[in-house]
């Protein structure tokens, strides 16, 4: 019964946690579905898992503040049209001992982002010029420490701290030689120190959970600073049959303005709320496919940035 409990749990595995969802003015985007395996409460002895991901989240809708918005077309000024990012996410998380454990998450970036420059025509009027980037690189890694403080029948309580490091690249040009934002880069090119908690308990046939985590950069590089980040995932499962689980969750995310003269904080931070269905089912007795779709259902952005209705992810989890 135990390790069917386990099992049903492991379906709420998805996406970066929320610590690493971030939308940007431009368009730079991770889900933000929590599946932090310690969170969900999926073990019940030491061991290792891997899970492998694909999300897509197409940003098409310029949003200012927490309306629809269109292009300003402002000389000397860029105007958004369309980023589309394909991320591809492996994780491998050691449960060294039913209380400590240790998770390291490494993102492939696959990114495409379209702008119109606005050049002054000699006229007094716009002459726009299409800009494009297209890419694909390593993410920052993540690595995170766990450690369980209350243990019992009825759920479990911990911690999770570490760090985000700045492995991914922050130099992609275009075709034309033109560096890209400091926002669309794969890489943030900071260290940032990670600190959360949560709880997750057992119900009949079902599991919840909660999560809250701050994100918080410590050594920023080349006169750009990312924004503070702050998280909070409530989230549950059914299991429909012993197999299949239907799974739920609400994903809140608090972004401050970004800062440094590689920045642009009068079009960066977000405040925004997630509503995330979605369904597993375990093929193997170790292995479990499992899909989310996002939806937004409140967002409020500083200045003007590109946005999506929607997103979706893929991914099969393993234990050894």
């Amino acid at each position: 019964m135990k390790n069917y409990q386990a099992l049903q749990l492991t379906s709420l595995l998805l996406a970066m946690s929320a610590s690493s969802g971030a939308y940007a003015h431009c368009g730079g985007a991770f889900c933000t579905v929590n599946t932090n395996w310690d969170v969900q409460g999926v073990w019940d002895k030491p061991g290792v898992r891997l899970d492998l991901r694909a999300e897509f989240i197409d940003l098409d809708q310029l949003r200012k503040g927490s309306h629809d918005t269109g292009a300003a077309g402002v000389v000397d000024t860029h105007d958004e049209t369309r980023t589309i990012n394909r991320n591809f996410i492996g994780t491998l998380d050691w449960s060294i001992t039913p209380q400590w454990g240790l998770t390291l998450r490494a993102p492939l970036v696959n990114r495409s982002h379209d702008h119109i420059h606005n050049v002054n025509d000699g006229l007094g009027g716009v002459e726009p010029e299409a800009e494009s980037w297209k890419f694909t690189k390593i993410g920052d890694l993540q690595a995170v420490a766990r450690y369980a403080f209350h243990q019992d029948a009825d759920g479990e309580a911990g911690v999770r701290f570490g760090l985000k490091l700045p492995t991914g690249d922050i130099h992609q040009k275009n075709s034309a030689g033109e560096l890209a934002e400091r926002s669309l880069q794969p890489g943030s090119g900071s260290t940032d120190a990670l600190l959360g908690a949560y709880y997750h308990g057992r119900l009949h046939g079902a599991g919840w959970f909660v999560q809250g985590m701050w994100q918080q950069v410590v050594n920023e590089r080349d006169n750009f600073k990312p924004g503070r980040q702050l998280s909070l995932d409530v989230g549950m499962n059914y299991a429909v049959t012993p197999k299949l689980s239907l799974l739920i969750q609400a994903n809140a995310l608090h972004k401050t303005k970004d800062t440094g003269v590689n920045a642009e904080p009068d079009d960066s931070g977000s405040q925004s709320v997630f509503l995330s269905p979605g369904v597993s089912y375990r093929i193997m007795p170790t292995v479990q496919v499992y899909g989310f779709v996002q939806k937004p259902i409140y967002q409020h952005m500083n200045g003007t940035q590109l946005t999506a209705d929607w997103s979706a992810a893929l991914g099969v989890s393993t234990q050894f």
